[in-house]
C-alpha cells in the first residue's frame, strides 16, 4: 500500500513537471517556425526549421539583453555587500536600539512595492538620474537589501560564536573576522540571495518602463515589449527573442543551482 502510494506521488510529481516544463518547450518550438506554420497548426513539430529567426532577433534584443545584464550585476553585487555587512552588525554586534532598528526594516519589507513608484520615481526625477543606469541600480540596490538583511542576519546568527571569539583573540580585526569567516560559511544563503534579486531585476518591467526613455538603455522586459507591439504579426522572431533574453535567467540558475538548494534548505532547518 505504501509504494502504491509512493507511485502516485511520483507520478503526480511527473505531471507537474511536465506542465511546469510545457510552455518552455512550446516557446523554443514556436520559435523554430513559421508565421504561417504557427497560425494554421500551433501544437506541430516545425516541418521547416527557422534558424534565421535567432540572428533576427538578437539583433533586436542584443543590446537590451546587455544592459539588463549589466544592471542586474552590478544590484545584485551591491545588495551582497552591503546585506552581508548590515546583516553581520544585527547578528554579532550590539548597540543602542539595535531590535527597534532591525524591526523598522521588517516593517518596510512589507510595505507593497506600488505604493513606493511614484514617490521614488519623484526623488530620481529630482536628482536628475532618470535616462540612466543610476535610476535603476540605486532603487534596485536600497529595495534588495531588505530580504538580504534578514536571511543574512538570520544566518549568521547560528555561526557559532567560538570562531568569532578566537578569532579576535587572535588578533583579527572585524573586517577579518567577516572575509575570512562570515563570508566563506555563508556562501549559500548568499547564492540564494543573489539568484532571487537577479531574477527580480532582471524581469522587472514597471520601473525601468518609468525611468527609462532612451532606447539604448532600455532593459530586455521592455524592449521585448515594444518588440511584440512592432513585430506583433512576426511571431517567430518575437519567441526567438525569448529565448534568447531567457538564457542568462537560465544560465544563473543553473551556475548556482547546489548552493541555492543548500541556502533554502539550511535557510528552513535554522528558521
Amino acid at each position: 500500500m505504501r509504494d502504491y502510494r509512493l507511485s502516485l506521488v511520483r507520478l503526480a510529481l511527473y505531471g507537474l513537471l511536465a506542465l511546469s516544463l510545457l510552455p518552455v518547450v512550446m516557446m523554443i518550438l514556436l520559435s523554430l517556425k513559421s508565421n504561417v506554420e504557427i497560425i494554421t497548426d500551433f501544437w506541430s513539430w516545425p516541418n521547416s526549421i527557422r534558424w534565421d529567426n535567432y540572428p533576427a532577433a538578437f539583433a533586436t534584443v542584443a543590446t537590451s539583453t546587455l544592459n539588463s545584464l549589466f544592471v542586474a550585476l552590478v544590484s545584485c553585487a551591491g545588495i551582497l555587500l552591503l546585506s552581508s555587512l548590515t546583516g553581520f552588525v544585527f547578528a554579532r554586534h550590539k548597540f543602542p536600539g539595535k531590535e527597534l532598528l532591525f524591526s523598522l526594516l521588517i516593517a518596510l519589507i512589507m510595505l507593497p512595492q506600488v505604493l513606493l513608484l511614484v514617490p521614488l520615481f519623484i526623488e530620481i526625477k529630482s536628482m536628475g538620474l532618470d535616462n540612466s543606469y543610476w535610476a535603476l541600480i540605486l532603487p534596485y540596490l536600497s529595495g534588495g537589501q531588505l530580504i538580504g538583511i534578514l536571511l543574512c542576519r538570520g544566518f549568521f546568527s547560528t555561526i557559532p560564536r567560538e570562531f568569532f571569539e578566537s578569532a579576535r583573540i587572535d588578533g583579527a580585526s572585524e573586517f577579518q573576522i567577516y572575509g575570512r569567516i562570515v563570508l566563506p560559511l555563508s556562501l549559500p544563503i548568499l547564492t540564494t540571495i543573489a539568484i532571487i534579486n537577479f531574477h527580480a531585476i532582471y524581469n522587472d518591467f514597471i520601473w525601468p518602463l518609468m525611468v527609462i526613455q532612451h532606447q539604448d538603455l532600455k532593459t530586455f522586459a521592455v524592449a521585448i515589449f515594444d518588440l511584440s507591439t512592432v513585430y506583433r504579426f512576426e511571431y517567430g522572431l518575437t519567441f526567438a527573442a525569448y529565448v534568447i533574453g531567457s538564457l542568462p535567467l537560465v544560465i544563473a540558475l543553473f551556475a548556482g543551482m547546489k548552493y541555492f538548494i543548500r541556502g533554502i534548505t539550511e535557510g528552513g532547518l535554522k528558521a
